[in-house]
């Protein structure tokens, strides 16, 4: 069965989303409700921003992983910074990683932390929607398949994980801090001089925020200092399908949040302006994995006339016809497996 999310009050009442979502087979019927041009718009392409769009519910998700933080790294991380909440016991399946018993010598690996995208779930077994699955496919590959284990692997959630507030999560300071501070987090904890940071869709810029640091604008009268660039730290950043210079459907959009000329996916965003100005600040090695499929992104990627989903700067790109925005998410793991396994 498919299902179609939607926002209401700003297209549709919850009558008529029920009505959709309880409909066999996917069937997406527009309601026009005083829709401006610009609410349009919104329609087919921003109320879902990056990982929270109408999408098909996956029945056959099953997650074999032990989903989680193990308590000790439970216990480290919420005592590391007590101001953010790492742990979101709110939400099932929101986190993975840890040892049994604290390291006292560095990994013989890179540590890898995970940033989910708009809405998602950290390590999901699908929540409100069958794509809320965070990271789970590709922790389970680079276990299977590279040897790694629950105290290489480290992911947390970092927003409301709530597909109906997708329009309202900008790069905040909330947000940043925590992507921020979870990495510092899992450097102290591993004893690591290095991570690597894959990042989706949001997370992708979100990271690269707060790897880059800086001060950056929440409106005319409010800013925030993420701090000194801690690139030294990052071994490897991936980025899967974000959207380094915006949106174009956020181009007449700017009210909502996620939309922000100071810190959203404006294509004139600030933030993002700032983050594109000089090139190689985000690790070591860059790499970028794309679709001109998205169907998210759309539009082939390009946004004034630059490919949005490749950060600036990157060693290498990957892209592969035919990938839904998810499908980056989920289908480049080979790839980026052979990619660790060479730093």
């Amino acid at each position: 069965m498919a299902k179609v999310l939607c926002i209401t009050q700003l297209i549709m009442t919850e009558y008529l989303c029920s009505q959709i979502n309880n409909t066999s087979g996917l069937q997406l019927d527009i309601y026009f409700n005083s829709m401006t041009s610009q609410t349009l718009l919104l329609t087919l392409g921003v109320l879902m921003v990056l990982g929270a769009t109408a999408y098909m519910n996956y029945d056959s998700n099953v997650s074999t992983i032990d989903h989680g933080f193990t308590a000790d790294f439970a216990s480290f991380i919420k005592s590391f910074d007590s101001k953010y909440d790492f742990i979101r016991s709110d939400i099932t399946w929101s986190t993975y990683g840890g040892a049994e018993t604290r390291p006292t010598t560095a990994p013989s690996k890179y540590p890898i932390v995970f940033i989910h995208g708009n809405s998602d779930i950290g390590a999901g077994n699908g929540g409100t929607v069958g794509w809320q699955t965070g990271f789970t496919q590709l922790i389970e590959y680079l276990q299977t398949n590279g040897g790694y284990t629950k105290a290489d692997l480290y992911v947390t959630t970092w927003g409301p994980a709530n597909p109906n507030l997708a329009s309202q999560n900008s790069h905040n300071e909330k947000y940043v801090m925590t992507t921020r501070r979870f990495i510092e987090g899992v450097l102290a904890y591993t004893k690591a001089s290095k991570v690597i940071v894959i990042g989706h869709s949001m997370g992708v810029t979100l990271a690269r925020a707060a790897i880059i640091g800086g001060t950056y604008s929440e409106s005319l009268l409010t800013k925030f200092t993420v701090g000194s660039p801690i690139t030294s730290s990052i071994a490897a950043f991936f980025g899967l399908a974000g959207a380094n210079y915006g949106l174009v459907d956020c181009t007449y959009a700017t009210g909502l949040p996620t939309c922000s000329t100071y810190n959203g996916f404006s294509p004139s965003s600030q933030m993002l302006s700032s983050l594109n100005s000089k090139t190689r600040r985000e690790g070591a090695k860059i790499y970028s994995f794309w679709s001109p499929n998205d169907d998210i992104i759309k539009y082939n990627c390009i946004v004034n006339q630059k490919n949005t989903c490749i950060v600036p700067g990157s060693d290498e790109s990957f892209q592969q016809s035919g990938y839904t925005h998810f499908d980056v998410r989920d289908k480049f793991s080979a790839d980026i497996l052979r990619l660790i396994q060479k730093l």
